[in-house]
């Protein structure tokens, strides 16, 4: 992140270069190192289990944690505020950070890339309904079906195909697929340097409410996740390391980076909203490796 933030602070970045490289971000290099990582991977030995687990799991973390901000974030605090305080509370950052980290953190267990990216696709449905609908408070502004269109989902889509060709095939469109995935990890990085350089760390510092969004989304969310993967393993379900790595690098992710944007078309408060997320993803640099020490103990 600091060639992002240098480059932040001299103004050899600005907010259309920024933009430019989460573009090429979401829509370019996630989707190829998903789709590259799924050529690398036997699915004959993927379990239909850890899948549903993948999604079923980070579904009901996601439900539990937007349970819990109505209390911490009631109505009668600021119209403003409160809305996205609850967003940013449950909604992962599993795409812009999830999915790079996963890689960088296992490239030789591709399969822990794989079961965040379905995360990924879970946790994009639920931005798209019940965070669209906990910001607007409007059911009619929630549209599910912007999810066909995603680009993790036709990675994966088109991953699963192409596996069924013959291997010399398909090695030579991974060698293809890795270049372009190669640009992943770096490319989040700097956009997040880039965010940074552009945050009055004052004003940061002075956010109570941030603070909040911390505990929910870095502390809570984890714990949750943390205590139904227990319950799954003293019921004798299947876990695999990767499984509980991906849930671990799942939920315990920043705010998504959608949060301000959204925030500003509903009219409320976006740099709060960018506090929040900045927030979450300096401290995930410390809270993301204490989880870690702790399932590590407990698994």
């Amino acid at each position: 992140m600091v060639p992002g933030f240098v480059m932040g602070r001299r103004n050899r970045i600005d907010a259309n270069g920024s933009n430019t490289l989460t573009n090429m971000l979401t829509d370019i290099a996630m989707p190829f190192l998903v789709f590259s990582k799924l050529l690398q991977i036997d699915l004959s030995a993927l379990r239909l289990s850890a899948i549903l687990c993948c999604l079923l799991l980070p579904l009901a973390a996601i439900v539990v944690i937007w349970l819990l901000s109505v209390l911490v974030f009631p109505t009668r605090e600021n119209r403003s505020r409160y809305p996205v305080g609850r967003f940013c509370s449950m909604m992962p950052n599993c795409g812009f950070i999830g999915i790079p980290l996963a890689a960088a953190i296992f490239p030789d267990r591709p399969e822990v890339t794989l079961y965040v990216s379905v995360v990924n696709i879970l946790s994009t449905y639920c931005l798209l309904t019940l965070g669209t609908y906990v910001l607007s408070e409007d059911k009619g502004e929630i549209q599910p079906k912007k999810l066909l269109f995603h680009p993790i989902l036709a990675a994966i889509v088109l991953g699963l195909a192409l596996s069924l060709l013959p291997d010399g095939m398909v090695r030579f469109v991974e060698n293809y697929a890795v270049l372009l995935a190669q640009l992943a990890t770096p490319v989040s990085m700097l956009v997040l340097g880039y965010r940074l350089s552009r945050l009055p760390f004052g004003d940061l510092l002075r956010n109570r409410e941030m603070y909040q969004v911390i505990g929910m989304k870095l502390i809570a969310m984890p714990f949750v996740s943390i205590g139904m993967l227990l319950v799954l393993k003293l019921c004798h379900f299947p876990l695999d390391n990767s499984l509980i790595m991906a849930m671990l690098i799942a939920t315990s992710v920043s705010t998504a980076g959608s949060a301000p944007a959204l925030a500003q078309r509903y009219s409320l408060d976006a740099e709060h909203a960018a506090a929040c997320t900045i927030g979450t993803t300096i401290c995930s640099v410390f809270t993301i490796p204490m989880m870690y020490l702790l399932v590590h103990t407990l698994f």
